[in-house]
């Protein structure tokens, strides 16, 4: 195994990161490990059990938990996806036009973030308010509604990223299972793969491993501490009626990246994971083939699995999974038929340059790709 490489760590000198983690496995087991940095600026260090919070690589355990209950004969993700939420769902620009579960994890439901003062997914994220999905839109009269929750293109033909549509799956975990989505996912993904991982801190056992965030002030030249930990866990996943926690799933997950590398080698062995089924094969199948290909405002977006993107031109093989981008945190999880690439920074001066991604995640995929998938590591 390949422990604290110099010549990572040089390339990563340009990016004044605060701590970086960085990890490669193949089918059966980790190849690399990089940890380097600090896991808050008051000087303790990071080591590769540090928990972070990983933005949006999250929406794969949420799709993970949609695709468990379609295993469980609970639902199609080709369905309406009103039938699961208990109220009618429509862009009402196309109120004829049904929204499924695929369209909403192929992020073409034509549901938007957008906000409009109060109301709107934007404005209410990372508030602990008690907002009603349903009321939220098709109330007109409700504070948090607003008519820019939808844009103006037909479902399941345009492509616009999403975090309320996330949301909105969990929702429906809720609504279908009966539970709260964060006991699911626990019960039926973390738990048998014995994970130290939640998208609430309190269910996490090393809450002292759980890394600070910092974001990069260009002009001062210094980081700047994002979000107590504390009021974060308030403000993100309170717990309201079933099917009114959609705030949280869309980035919100804690992990460290040796328990990420264990998801990420269940979904590389199609479902299981050291004699641990998680998932059927079909299943992950169904995750990985193109269900939407197209042209994006987005770069890095041309084809999408079921809340996987899929992307080429990084190694010889297509790669499946996910960027994260949030309050100071940089995440980029990828795998292919070979080899899984994990890297998670909690702060740093990133360069964007895309939607999506960043130099910082651009240039260390590439580098890793290039010592184990062309110099044979």
């Amino acid at each position: 195994m390949i422990l604290n490489d110099q010549e990572f760590k040089k390339l990563l000198t340009k990016f004044k990161y605060v701590g970086v983690n960085a990890l490669v496995c193949d089918k059966d087991e980790i190849k690399y490990l990089f940890s380097d940095g600090y896991l808050d600026l008051d000087g303790r260090m990071l080591d590769y059990d540090t928990i972070f919070r990983i933005a949006s690589v999250s929406k794969i355990e949420v799709a993970l938990s949609i695709m468990k209950l379609k295993e469980l004969g609970k639902l199609d993700i080709y369905d309406d996806v009103s039938k699961y939420l208990g109220f009618k769902l429509r862009n009402p620009l196309y109120p004829d036009d049904i929204i499924t579960l695929e369209h909403i994890m192929t992020q073409t439901s034509s549901i938007s973030d957008a906000e409009d003062g109060v109301a709107g997914y934007d404005a209410v994220n990372c508030h602990s308010k008690d907002v009603n999905l349903e009321k939220m839109f098709n109330d007109p009269e409700y504070i948090y509604h607003t008519d820019r929750m939808f844009n103006n293109h037909r479902p399941g033909e345009y492509w616009q990223y999403s975090n309320f549509g996330c949301g909105i799956l969990a929702c429906v975990v809720e609504k279908v299972s009966g539970e709260y989505f964060t006991d699911f996912v626990r019960k039926h993904i973390f738990l048998p793969l014995g994970l130290d991982a939640s998208y609430r801190v309190e269910d996490i056992i090393h809450q002292d491993r759980i890394a600070s965030l910092y974001d990069y002030d260009e002009k001062k030249g210094e980081f700047i501490k994002e979000r107590d930990q504390a009021l974060f866990t308030k403000y993100m996943f309170p717990r309201y009626e079933l099917g009114n926690n959609f705030r949280g799933p869309a980035g919100g997950l804690f992990i460290s990246i040796k328990d990420l590398s264990i998801i990420q080698r269940m979904l590389m062995n199609k479902g299981t994971y050291k004699g641990i089924k998680i998932l059927e094969k079909s299943t992950i199948e169904e995750m990985e083939r193109v269900h939407w290909q197209g042209i994006s405002y987005d770069p890095n977006y041309r084809a999408k699995g079921l809340q996987l993107n899929l992307v080429d031109g990084f190694s010889k093989e297509r790669l499946i999974g996910h960027t994260g981008s949030a309050y100071g945190l940089r995440s980029t999880f990828f795998y292919n038929n070979h080899y899984g690439y994990i890297v998670i920074s909690n702060g740093g001066n990133y360069n964007h340059y895309a939607n999506h991604m960043t130099i910082f995640q651009e240039d260390t995929l590439n580098y890793l790709i290039r010592k184990f998938e062309e110099n044979g590591n």
